[in-house]
């Protein structure tokens, strides 16, 4: 491996991107360029270690989630080990209560966003229905749904009218004989073209 230059790319993989993606090559004195294998990656000096310190994170976050959540699960079970039976059915009741109320929550939702789509496109209350991406419809009631569409309404209608109104207050196109009076030697001309 006389004459090779090592890649000493530490920073591969840096920002989410995977390593050993990017064209890495070795160059020989007769300038032949081969792709470096993954594993000559790793002799470069300091990838290895970079490599290794990379893959720990990876483990220990992945671990930590996993902790976490097993640490809420047991809680859950310690819990419910202490409970009697009536607690344990008014606590399994209020779990399902709080299932049921997101559901709602959810549903109701969907009915606002197919509500407002009908007035953003129903002709008398029109309006551009991309302005429904900025409704949050989860925490909307029925409500501020009409007042917000009314209020979209109203912002597009002034600007629908100002358009219009510069677009009206445009010049007149250049007529250099706004009277329509020609004089007796552009009638003359006009005579002479065959215009008139």
């Amino acid at each position: 491996m006389e004459g090779n230059e090592p890649n000493t790319n530490v920073n591969a993989g840096a920002n989410n991107e995977p390593v050993g993606t990017g064209v890495q090559t070795n160059q020989n004195a007769g300038n032949d360029t081969k792709p470096v294998s993954f594993d000559d990656f790793l002799k470069g000096e300091g990838n290895q270690a970079e490599f290794d310190r990379r893959v720990q994170k990876a483990i220990d976050t992945a671990k930590t989630k996993w902790q976490e959540k097993n640490d809420a699960e047991k809680s859950e079970a310690e819990k419910l080990a202490q409970m009697n039976e009536t607690e344990k059915l008014q606590y399994q009741l209020k779990q399902k209560e709080k299932s049921i109320e997101e559901i709602q929550k959810k549903l109701n939702a969907r009915d606002l966003k197919d509500e407002a789509f009908k007035i953003a496109t129903t002709q008398d209350t029109a309006f551009d229905p991309e302005f429904l991406n900025l409704f949050d419809f989860e925490s909307m009631s029925a409500e501020q749904l009409q007042e917000k569409t009314k209020l979209i309404k109203s912002i597009q209608d002034r600007i629908v009218e100002k358009a219009v109104n510069e677009w009206s207050k445009e010049k007149p196109p250049y007529n250099p004989n706004p009277t329509g009076n020609k004089s007796a030697e552009e009638a003359m001309i006009d005579k002479i073209m065959g215009l008139k």
